[in-house]
């Protein structure tokens, strides 16, 4: 059983709901794309749902704190702590492909405990909470075993993410591995959970970026670590390792740490 307040999973949801809302609204229609200091594009509807997601929270839940991606940090060591992403994926949301997501994680004392990635295109979500099994639209959802690396499938956002000595350690692993794929950014993170897709390697992410996706993976039967083999939590330094069997975590983890 979870551990978890459900006045906080019942927030969460509807977080994803209304900002689902938002990200319909401008979704393959004419929108001014604007450029972040590091030249990412962000959106209006980055703006709009993270918003309404950062309203909706501090209202019910004026305690906690709130790290988001568009909109800042406060009160990042409280107990309870809202890490979102209103649109993982902004690229291709701009270009009418529909494999972004928003993710909204909770910490519990630092530690993924909640987890939610919401694609309101395609009317799916995944919820991860600590001590119970992961849905997807109500359904407990499994990861897949892997006989072999040579056999397995891999993610990436892009092979652009990773430099100097990442790129090096992504070389070593790709070598290894059956197959590896871009462009999916956290649609990946459910699509493992379903049982499609056996690792993601990741550089370079923030903590919006992984922290929902941390309790729908390991909730799913998987395993989520940083290059380190280590939890991940708010201090995590951005290299990621998910995979759906533990026996291929424990290979790569050797490979990148040779």
């Amino acid at each position: 059983m979870s551990k978890i307040p459900q006045q906080l999973i019942k927030l969460a949801n509807k977080c994803a709901d209304a900002s689902g809302k938002i990200i319909k609204k401008y979704f393959r229609k004419k929108i001014k794309i604007n450029l972040k200091k590091d030249n990412t594009p962000f959106t209006k509807a980055d703006i709009e749902a993270e918003k309404i997601i950062r309203e909706l929270i501090l209202k019910q839940e004026p305690n906690c704190g709130f790290v988001g991606e568009e909109t800042g940090s406060i009160n990042m060591n409280r107990e309870y702590c809202w890490v979102v992403d209103p649109l993982d994926g902004t690229k291709s949301f701009i270009t009418g492909k529909p494999s972004f997501g928003t993710l909204i994680g909770l910490l519990k004392n630092n530690k993924p405990v909640l987890g939610i990635l919401n694609q309101p295109i395609l009317n799916e979500r995944w919820v991860g909470i600590a001590g119970v099994e992961t849905k997807y639209n109500n359904k407990k959802v499994r990861v897949r075993k892997c006989k072999s690396i040579k056999g397995a499938k891999m993610y990436a956002t892009s092979p652009m993410m990773f430099q100097g000595r990442n790129k090096k350690i992504y070389k070593n692993v790709r070598a290894k591995i059956g197959e590896c794929l871009f462009g999916a950014d956290c649609y990946s993170h459910g699509l493992m959970s379903l049982g499609f897709v056996d690792v993601i390697l990741e550089a370079n992410l923030k903590p919006w970026d992984y922290i929902a996706s941390a309790s729908i993976i390991s909730g799913a039967g998987g395993k989520i670590t940083d290059w380190n083999d280590n939890d991940l939590n708010l201090q995590s330094d951005g290299r990621i390792l998910a995979t759906g069997d533990s026996n291929i975590h424990k290979q790569i983890i050797k490979i990148i740490q040779k």
